[in-house]
């Protein structure tokens, strides 16, 4: 499998996954409704199955995910290297002038770093609303006193835990360290964007291994919905930014 097959199969679980987030919260709100036993034997048993497969889904797309990362990373260092350790990228996949070099492995990890903080960005609106009303069902479940909680715990544990909060901060941090090396890599080509020195090779090596395991620690693939609407936006202000930059 090439490293778009992985992050494919990684945006099916993580599909699946969301379908999860809403069954589950309708199955509690449902609970609030009609807290009633007849209710809770029906529905229980459908929280813990529910719970199951968000954790396998999660496994899954930590696991296809970091695997098309390792893959495109051998590519994108042959790409910018000259070298034949990865699988070939097509041509236009890195929007880089440069031939191959270190300062061509700068510039294309300055435009991953560019297009993955608007992306995870844009993203983030509906993971924090997610976490948020999940949030607000969990609390009413736990105030409400006519629906029995032995089964909450299960899923505090796994589903609101390993699913919501945790996905959200995985998304929270890779924001903040993805803008870190975006405004290193952007200093460097301000100041010199020499590879010529030690120091020079260090920053941007520094920041491609930032990145890189940045996307590792995550995990988690991009929304290809708001990838193509961004995508013709993000194009102009990458170019224009290498105009700015003396990107050539």
């Amino acid at each position: 499998m090439n490293f778009t097959n992985h992050f494919n199969v990684a945006a099916k679980s993580e599909a699946i996954g969301l379908i999860v987030f809403y069954v589950v919260t309708l199955t509690s709100a449902t609970l609030i409704i009609y807290p009633k036993p007849e209710t809770e034997a029906w529905l229980h048993p459908l929280l813990v199955v529910s719970a199951a497969i968000a954790v396998g889904c999660t496994i899954i797309t930590n696991i296809y995910q970091t695997q098309g990362n390792h893959l495109l990373r051998a590519a994108q260092l042959s790409d910018a290297l000259g070298a034949t350790v990865g699988e070939k990228i097509r041509e236009g996949y890195f929007n880089s002038p440069l031939p191959p070099s270190l300062q061509r492995l700068a510039t294309t990890t300055l435009e991953n770093t560019f297009f993955s903080e608007k992306i995870v960005t844009k993203m983030l609106v509906k993971e924090r609303l997610k976490t948020v009303i999940y949030s607000c069902v969990l609390l009413l479940l736990l105030t409400c006193r006519q629906t029995s909680t032995g089964w909450l715990l299960l899923l505090a544990q796994t589903l609101f835990s390993a699913d919501l909060v945790l996905s959200w901060l995985r998304m929270e941090r890779f924001r903040y360290r993805t803008n870190r090396v975006h405004d290193s890599l952007k200093q460097f080509f301000l100041q010199d964007g020499s590879v010529a020195t030690p120091n020079g090779m260090a920053i941007v090596l520094v920041a491609f291994t930032d990145y890189e395991c940045a996307k590792d620690e995550a995990a988690f693939p991009f929304d290809s919905d708001i990838f193509n609407k961004l995508n013709p936006l993000l194009s102009k202000q990458w170019e224009e930014m290498k105009i700015q930059l003396n990107i050539k």
